[in-house]
């Protein structure tokens, strides 16, 4: 049983609740999408649990902004990266931490399964199309037949939206209905949704979890408030704390 998680955004309230469940579920790996870091208040605690869990974690948006001080982001996600940088700058541990986030790789092959932070065409950057959007939801299924060469399934993260493409069409995934079985050899795009900042108004944690062909998306709920008061208390953006309890 692999949990497949992404998006932590130095969120340690929503990082630690899903922790406890998936040791509750029996998890044997974790596979981490990227963004470790960036928008919330703990990265040096975040950064000790990614090291110390994940058999594999990529190089994301933030990290390669963290170490390479490049990067396109608006000011409220500038400011919290220059912040990151700065407090695991200041630390014995934090200094290590970066030099750890340096080495991430920006995609994964794991037998069957693409890990990715953007896409299939630009692993750090790119973003899956999200599927309200009918055209681009077309598109994204084409792409499955067109482009899912040496891999069957492909794991994103980067949107902070959890939903699946196949060619049968999106599947979004909700309290009524959030196990999906991907037979051997389809294909399929998951994009898992984001553990510390989810954008798709739902303020719970999300995650998936892939046992054998059966797909679980996950839903935790965690002390939202705490992390909001972390965030001010930090000096970081009001923005970034009220969104959390949001969900945008």
């Amino acid at each position: 049983m692999i949990a497949i998680v992404s998006d932590l955004h130095s969120n340690l309230e929503a990082v630690e609740a899903v922790m406890d469940h998936c040791l509750k579920l029996g998890v044997k790996q974790f596979f981490c999408l990227g963004d470790v870091i960036g928008y919330g208040p703990d990265p040096l605690a975040v950064s000790a649990i990614a090291q110390k869990t994940f058999s594999a974690s990529l190089m994301g948006n933030h990290e390669e902004a963290l170490v390479t001080g490049k990067h396109r982001f608006n000011p409220l996600a500038a400011k919290a990266i220059d912040w990151t940088r700065e407090e695991l700058s200041s630390l014995s541990n934090g200094t290590q931490a970066l030099g750890w986030f340096k080495e991430r790789p920006p995609f994964m092959l794991k037998g069957n399964l693409l890990l990715v932070h953007g896409s299939i065409y630009d692993p750090v950057h790119d973003y899956v199309d999200e599927p309200d959007n009918p055209v681009e939801a077309q598109q994204m299924i084409e792409t499955l037949g067109r482009d899912f060469s040496g891999f069957d399934i492909c794991f994103a993260g980067h949107n902070h939206t959890p939903f699946m493409a196949t060619k049968l069409g999106i599947l979004i995934p909700h309290d009524g209905h959030r196990t999906f079985r991907i037979p051997k050899g389809h294909k399929a795009y998951v994009c898992v949704g984001s553990i510390g900042q989810p954008r798709d108004r739902d303020s719970r944690a999300s995650f998936a979890v892939l046992d054998d062909d059966r797909l679980t998306f996950h839903r935790i709920a965690y002390d939202v408030e705490k992390t909001q008061a972390k965030i001010l208390k930090v000096g970081l953006s009001r923005f970034l704390a009220e969104r959390l309890s949001e969900g945008i």
